[in-house]
């Protein structure tokens, strides 16, 4: 009998040429739906990390004769969380810790740094959360700490929010400077670094922003949302008076304790 002869199929060069186009256009197409879903999560996540904090700082209140925490205290106890992040210091991050008791509430997912000591152990005070200066002041002892029945409208006021620095200015947003003393996304709105520069591991946190064009703000009840940094920029703007040695601040603003926006 004859053999049968079986011809082999394959695709030619024009058909995987046009599946490969076709793989790049889809790729084109769902990478950034991809990039997007990813952000979204981490700020749902950064967000969820600031109502943690800011229902820890109400709670904080509550046990301190509704005085929030200062920025830093100077103080030769452990640390609440385990080990210091600098010698000697406590800042308001590690006061709140006793009333969530979790270390990654301290970490933005979206940062730019995770810094660490010497020992490798995070050591967050920069390149994640910070809190408005005019409201968590610096040393405690030196600077007049605020209580909760001095803001007359703490659902307006910011408290803490996506930032460079472990406290945040209203100089900082108007003249970001100093390594880290900036709050996210200002470049895109036009602001210029001074000097001393930023550190250039944040240098693309303070040009891009890290949560599509705005930032996660705990407010000083405690509740937790998105803003537009260029709010941010404009409370900060209309702020432009305030500082913690000028009393009382008339400017309305959402930085300003005693009127708020």
């Amino acid at each position: 009998m004859p053999s049968k002869r079986y011809r082999k199929s394959a695709f030619t060069l024009v058909e995987l040429l046009v599946v490969i186009a076709i793989i790049a256009i889809l790729a084109a197409i769902l990478f950034p739906v991809f990039a997007r879903a990813r952000e979204n999560a981490r700020r749902t996540s950064c967000l969820s990390n600031l109502k943690q904090m800011g229902l820890a700082a109400m709670q904080y209140t509550q046990d301190y004769d509704e005085k929030y925490p200062a920025g830093f205290y100077t103080t030769s106890q452990p640390a609440p969380n385990g080990y210091p992040w600098v010698s000697g210091l406590w800042f308001w991050q590690q006061t709140l810790y006793a009333y969530h008791k979790s270390s990654q509430v301290f970490n933005c997912p979206s940062a730019p740094v995770s810094p660490v000591d010497s020992q490798g152990r995070a050591t967050p005070y920069y390149g994640n959360y910070g809190a408005n200066r005019l409201v968590m002041r610096g040393g405690g002892a030196t600077e007049a700490i605020v209580g909760l029945p001095s803001i007359t409208a703490p659902a307006t006021v910011y408290l803490m929010m996506d930032s460079g620095n472990y406290i945040v200015s209203t100089e900082a947003v108007t003249i970001p400077r100093g390594s880290y003393d900036y709050v996210p996304g200002l470049g895109e709105l036009g602001v210029t670094a001074g000097s001393p520069a930023l550190l250039t591991t944040v240098v693309s946190d303070f040009q891009k922003g890290r949560h599509f064009g705005g930032m996660n703000i705990a407010f000083a009840d405690g509740h937790a949302k998105w803003v537009k940094t260029s709010e941010v920029l404009a409370q900060a703007r209309a702020c432009g008076g305030c500082s913690v040695g000028a009393q009382p601040f008339t400017a309305k603003s959402a930085w300003n304790p005693y009127v708020g926006s």
